[in-house]
């Protein structure tokens, strides 16, 4: 479990370095309309776009001490499936490794519930976008100290209008609890994100989020808000988008995050 360990000053100092590196010489800028174009999917959450994000968040303040954090990397891939001409059905597996920090006195490395969010979303061309279809959740894998052992099920949906240079919209799900024990919480959950990008002419990308959570049997939400700068850049032939940000917990869970986090990625792109 060692070789997992995630340290954040490491981490965050890494992406820092490769954010400002977009300047070098060493990396050459894809042109000015495609370099736009590509950032502006990556605000579509059900774009018909390959990508691969690689999310690095801190969280502090956690645990019934509140003396807790947490380091976690999130790996969300989004896979178009073109169906038709008329169709495409996005599929987004959401991964979750963590390494916990004296947690109510726990440290250890694991991973969390799994999350599938799939989208039916029509393939015409439009300002307003939109998407729905199931999602499943898993319980943790590695055991309690990384959330639920209950499996979910449920409706996601998401809409959004995009006008450049602004994309606004919401993403939301429901999950139901499909068995498992609650003892460690469950997966009735309401999510809910807002957003609001807006990409500049150099492809730089300047995001606001919510990524809230409600539970309805503790009838508490989570709310952290999220605002992100990006730029996208090739290196070699391939673009890349690099981002840094910073986290605010309006409320949370009892024994959740409070206070101010940190968060950074990279994200690979693959378009067609």
């Amino acid at each position: 479990m060692s070789a997992f360990k995630i340290s954040s000053s490491d981490v965050l100092a890494s992406l820092c370095v490769a954010l400002s590196a977009v300047c070098a010489p060493a990396i050459a800028q894809p042109s000015p309309s495609s370099s736009q174009d590509l950032a502006a999917k990556l605000t579509n959450p059900v774009a018909d776009l390959i990508s691969v994000p690689f999310q690095y968040n801190y969280d502090g303040g956690i645990g019934l001490d509140k003396k807790g954090s947490v380091n976690s990397l999130v790996v969300q891939p989004v896979i178009p499936i073109k169906l038709n001409n008329d169709w495409n059905y996005i599929v987004r597996p959401v991964v979750t490794f963590e390494s916990l920090n004296n947690v109510n006195g726990y440290s250890g490395n694991g991973a969390g519930p799994v999350l599938v969010e799939t989208f039916f979303s029509p393939r015409a061309a439009s300002n307003f976008i939109w998407g729905v279809g199931p999602i499943l959740s898993t319980a943790a894998p590695s055991g309690r100290n990384f959330g639920t052992a209950q499996t979910g099920a449920g409706v996601a949906a998401v809409g959004l209008v995009m006008k450049a240079p602004w994309t606004a919209g919401l993403l939301t799900y429901n999950t139901w609890s499909a068995g498992g024990s609650p003892t460690y919480g469950t997966a009735n959950n309401f999510y809910y994100q807002p957003f609001v990008s807006y990409v500049t002419k150099e492809a730089w990308t300047f995001t606001v989020n919510t990524q809230s959570t409600f539970n309805w049997d503790l009838r508490r939400a989570e709310n952290p808000m999220n605002a992100t700068v990006s730029k996208l850049v090739r290196i070699g032939e391939a673009p890349v988008s690099f981002s840094v940000g910073a986290r605010y917990y309006l409320s949370s869970m009892p024994g959740g995050a409070t206070g101010w986090g940190a968060r950074a990625s990279v994200t690979f792109l693959f378009p067609k």
